[in-house]
């Protein structure tokens, strides 16, 4: 097993692991994939449809294997469209990837030679929750409120948790319910981490930044993805469903995110789960 980043609680074995799923409890951090979901505007939406059908392939296979059938889909997307996680190819500052890399060295139309997806591997990290809406006794954030640094250091207080080197600091906005019963409103009005926000979690060298809306940050969505992907070489997972673990206030937690290993891809839709005592 290829492993990008790993955290175990006092152990790094298998063993270790094994012990940890028979006392946690298993939380899915994904949101469901689905025509009409909402993705970013200049993406490609996503598209699903079935390709084969069971009623015709079983005429195909009448004569090889009688009373067989099968049926199949045909998906269209980008990597970035629901839960998803983000490569360090995928933005770039003046041209320049993590590392001053240049992006137009290593690109061509198979996907990027370096920083592809595949190099994150398996992530197994500590997660830290930050429940902004309960941190300031709401329901959900005011639209298109800018989560400071101040916030989140509330948030971690209130909370009694610290951030530490290494983790995944997943930052719940309470705009996830918006992402099936009105995407307009998860696009356009969600709330999000500011640059002084994003400073701070840098600052505490955190490994990877989630949220539970698709654009992250407020209101320079751009410039903080810049400050995460190629400024520090921090990974960002977007679009999480947040609401069972804030509401069992699992604050802290092991998460585990397989990325598809496409080689060279700019991101991956992932189905992350997040493992905490039951």
């Amino acid at each position: 097993m290829e492993v990008g980043i790993a955290y175990l609680p006092n152990t790094s074995s298998a063993e270790g692991l094994s012990e940890l799923l028979k006392k946690s409890r298993v939380y899915d951090l994904s949101q469901p994939l689905f025509n009409g979901m909402p993705v970013h505007p200049e993406d490609p939406p996503f598209t699903f449809a079935l390709y084969r059908y069971h009623e015709h392939t079983s005429k195909i296979f009448a004569s090889k294997a009688p009373g067989f059938s099968d049926s199949m889909e045909l998906v269209v997307t980008s990597m970035h469209s629901g839960t998803h996680i983000d490569a360090k190819c995928h933005m770039a500052r003046n041209g320049k990837l993590y590392e001053g890399v240049n992006a137009s060295e290593i690109e061509s139309h198979k996907g990027y030679s370096k920083y592809g997806i595949e190099e994150a591997g398996i992530l197994i990290l500590r997660a830290v929750l930050l429940d902004l809406p309960r941190s300031k006794d709401l329901d959900i954030l005011p639209e298109r409120y800018g989560i400071t640094a101040n916030d989140l250091q509330e948030a971690a207080k209130n909370q009694g948790v610290e951030i530490r080197r290494g983790d995944a600091a997943l930052v719940r906005t309470g705009y996830s319910r918006y992402f099936r019963e009105d995407p307009h409103k998860y696009l356009h009005d969600f709330a999000g981490v500011t640059v002084d926000g994003a400073k701070w979690l840098i600052g505490n060298k955190i490994a990877l930044a989630g949220s539970d809306n698709l654009a992250y940050a407020v209101p320079m969505p751009f410039e903080v993805h810049l400050m995460y992907l190629v400024d520090n070489g921090i990974y960002m997972m977007k679009s999480l469903y947040l609401e069972e673990l804030a509401r069992d206030k699992q604050y802290v937690s092991t998460l585990i995110v397989t990325p598809l290993k496409i080689l060279g891809a700019t991101g991956s839709l992932v189905r992350p789960i997040a493992l905490a005592s039951k």
